[in-house]
């Protein structure tokens, strides 16, 4: 019986449930759930505390050092770009649609809404393109789990709140399509839409669990993630990067605001990449982009 370690929320159940599934079917293992509560629950802490970096994962990864759990599943999305030793992302499964989503009422778009709307979102990226396309948005922060954040639209407390339309589909909420935010509007977070599914170095699981690596996925999420570590981004950077890999093309556009002397950059890049296991390529395209967008600064 593998132990596999999960946050609480819906959504961390839902897709915990979802590599159970998986592990099951192609390891013969079963899988059992074990629910841990993290810093990140806690709805009295900021998302934005620049002094709790990782603040979803610190606690799963502690249980998987600890062996209280054999592996973990992150929304790739939390993950820090430094790599914690003795662990692995060991896989990481076909990614679900990287976009995100306005939820408002009345379904409004983000062109129709009103005047001086009330915006929820603790994202400094989605904040940073909310105010690009409607300047006079009243971005305000917001915690909670999904349900509780559809509350404050539902209730009137916000006119809308931005979410990732990856986690809506995995807990079965659909969305209007006039709700996906255009890239060229707002660029997803690095990995969005991505799950990573982590265990630690030493023993035969993370060689059994790359089997459920989808490599396209790993591909892509590899190069936008390099984009992080090569503009330095701390948890309150704002920073989007979206990369596809299709008939041995890598692409990947990435934007920058507010950072070591960029107000906004935007940079575009594409790799010929016959095996989208080349991981080392994808890696260095992310940090070429990176340098573009720090480049960016000066013109």
């Amino acid at each position: 019986m593998l132990r596999l370690g999960t946050r609480t929320s819906l959504l961390a159940r839902t897709q915990s449930t979802l590599v159970a599934g998986l592990v099951e079917k192609a390891l013969g293992e079963p899988c059992e759930l074990v629910p841990i509560r993290t810093d990140g629950d806690d709805p009295a802490l900021r998302l934005d505390a620049p002094s709790r970096p990782g603040i979803f994962v610190a606690t799963l990864r502690e249980a998987l050092l600890a062996g209280s759990v054999d592996l973990v599943v992150h929304s790739f999305k939390d993950l820090p770009s430094a790599p914690v030793p003795g662990l692995v992302v060991a896989a990481v499964p076909e990614r679900g649609d990287p976009a995100d989503v306005l939820v408002a009422t009345g379904d409004a778009t983000l062109a129709q809404l009103p005047p001086r709307a009330r915006v929820g979102t603790s994202s400094p990226r989605r904040a940073a393109a909310l105010l690009r396309a409607r300047p006079d948005l009243r971005v305000e922060p917001v915690r909670g789990n999904i349900d509780t954040r559809l509350g404050l639209v539902s209730s009137g407390t916000l006119d809308a709140i931005v979410l990732a339309k990856a986690g809506l589909d995995r807990i079965g909420r659909a969305v209007p399509q006039a709700a996906l935010l255009d890239p060229t509007v707002m660029l997803p977070a690095p990995a969005q839409g991505a799950l990573a599914v982590e265990c630690r170095l030493d023993g035969p699981l993370a060689a059994l669990l790359a089997t459920l690596d989808h490599s396209p996925s790993r591909c892509a999420v590899t190069a936008e993630r390099a984009v992080l570590q090569g503009v330095e981004a701390a948890c309150t950077t704002a920073v989007g990067a979206h990369a596809q890999y299709a008939a041995g093309i890598l692409e990947l556009r990435a934007d920058l605001s507010g950072h070591r002397g960029v107000a906004y950059v935007q940079r575009y890049a594409a790799l010929a990449l016959p095996d989208s296991g080349d991981l080392a390529a994808a890696h260095q395209l992310g940090l070429d982009v990176a340098a573009a967008l720090l480049d960016g600064a000066g013109r």
